[in-house]
């Protein structure tokens, strides 16, 4: 009985030893375990993906009795106070588009990627289409399809309260200003900002919240 009282309390000590060993002598890592930087960018990139495909989600069937677009407006819940200010400034141009023009967009992200990352900060890239209808002029109850408009982005992001917030937008190709950084002149239009919306001439391109006008250059359907 001696002898395996003496064995147990010897086994008891190598394996003591040995964790103390793997944690190189600090039993803080222990207590403190290294946070895990796979989930953080799990998280980044599903912030980023879910703020695009609200971002280029919208239409009349979102519009209230007031010709308001109440869950559109509430993507800037997504957003740091900073960007959200930019974003509620042109809500009321994307609502305006709606009602005017009635046309319905849908985004649809195909691709996310980490740019960057750091402990408050993310660069994620976002690939993937909106696709566009209109009101058929000619035939009630129908609509008439755009030429989808594929995009690639670049969205920044920053960690706030645990959470990763939308600070900025970039459509990476348009060699236009980021939508941060884009300003409203008073009384005009948007200035130019990331692609995804549609021009007065109809065509998908410049800001979100353009407004089309007559019938859709390049539709398909017709």
């Amino acid at each position: 009985m001696a002898v395996l009282l003496g064995v147990l309390v010897a086994s008891l000590g190598v394996t003591a030893w040995v964790v103390v060993d793997r944690a190189k002598g600090d039993l803080g890592a222990l207590r403190h375990p290294p946070k895990d930087e796979t989930s953080q960018r799990e998280k980044a990139l599903a912030a980023a993906r879910t703020f695009v495909q609200r971002f280029n989600t919208y239409g009349p069937g979102l519009l209230d009795s007031a010709g308001k677009m109440p869950d559109y407006a509430a993507v800037g819940g997504l957003m740091t106070a900073k960007f959200r200010t930019v974003f509620d400034k042109n809500v009321g141009y994307a609502e305006e588009t709606v009602k005017q023009t009635q046309i319905d967009r849908t985004g649809t992200p195909y691709a996310v990627g980490i740019a960057s990352i750091d402990a408050d900060s993310a660069q994620v890239l976002v690939a993937g289409v909106v696709e566009f209808s209109y009101p058929d002029p000619k035939k009630a109850g129908e609509r008439i399809p755009f030429e989808p408009l594929r995009f690639r982005y670049e969205v920044s992001l920053v960690k706030q309260d645990g959470r990763w917030l939308v600070d900025d937008l970039d459509d990476v190709d348009d060699e236009l200003p980021s939508f941060g950084e884009a300003s409203i002149p008073q009384g005009g239009a948007p200035s130019p900002a990331p692609s995804g919306g549609a021009s007065p001439s109809g065509s998908p391109t410049g800001s979100p919240t353009g407004s089309p006008t007559g019938s859709p250059s390049g539709t398909a359907g017709q």
